[in-house]
């Protein structure tokens, strides 16, 4: 998408929990804080500022805290906090990180955002509406400017609820009897990179949906159930070819 990353890796694993033990261990705090100290002198040496932060999952409640007091420190004009923390979907919902890091999350990232891009179930956690069934829609998260809630479904088909102001946009798409993890990060991923290349928020979810939409059908044996992001990557080209999905859009 021709956007400049640098990661700091939360995790070292082999593989996705989702397929079993994943192997490896998660990064400590103070190794990760050692390394942002290099990349954060490094960006000052070649003034090369930050544009965006985007926060994914946290393995410990310390990366939380690092999470936050480097939003604080780079003030970039976009923070996207992708809060990783539960699934509604499992034949068992609930939080599949410790409850402290959850409690973290809401209260130290989710009020420096400027989009969150939580799952149906993971709104219902921050916005301690669990009680509620999935049926009941989302709403917007006080405070965040742009609030786009994955995984809401409606009869047969699934989709996303952007919440931008006083408007409302939706996007929905059939559903894939099996689909790769990670539908819900690499969403995230694509919406930030359009806002940054300057989409209006209501095209943003709509090539950005588009855009996993394709992907997860492209998802074939031979990608052995990954995601096929470097075989389909031209879906996530702004001008690429992924089908274009309906975006429907109300004023409160």
């Amino acid at each position: 998408m021709g956007v400049n990353v640098t990661v700091l890796p939360t995790t070292l694993f082999g593989r996705h929990p989702g397929w079993g033990a994943p192997g490896g261990a998660i990064v400590p705090t103070a190794q990760l804080a050692d390394m942002w100290t290099a990349v954060l002198a490094q960006s000052e040496a070649q003034s090369l500022p930050f544009d965006a932060v985007m926060t994914g999952y946290m393995g410990e409640t310390g990366h939380v805290e690092l999470a936050a007091s480097i939003i604080d420190r780079l003030q970039p004009g976009l923070v996207l906090v992708d809060p990783v923390m539960g699934d509604g979907s499992r034949s068992k919902e609930g939080l599949y990180i410790g409850e402290d890091r959850a409690e973290a999350i809401c209260d130290l990232l989710i009020p420096r955002a400027h989009i969150a891009t939580p799952n149906l179930w993971e709104w219902r956690y921050i916005t301690g509406n669990l009680s509620e069934t999935q049926d009941t829609p989302p709403r917007p998260l006080a405070g965040v400017r742009e609030t786009l809630v994955t995984s809401v479904a409606k009869a047969d088909r699934i989709g996303a609820c952007l919440f931008e102001g006083e408007r409302q946009h939706t996007v929905m798409h059939e559903r894939y009897d099996n689909v790769p993890n990670g539908g819900g990060d690499t969403l995230a991923a694509v919406y930030l990179g359009q806002r940054m290349r300057g989409m209006a928020p209501c095209e943003a979810l709509g090539r950005s949906v588009s855009a996993v939409f394709a992907i997860m059908g492209a998802a074939e044996t031979v990608d052995g159930g990954e995601l096929p992001l470097i075989r389909a990557q031209r879906f996530l080209d702004p001008d690429g070819d992924a089908p274009e999905l309906t975006v429907e859009t109300h004023n409160d």
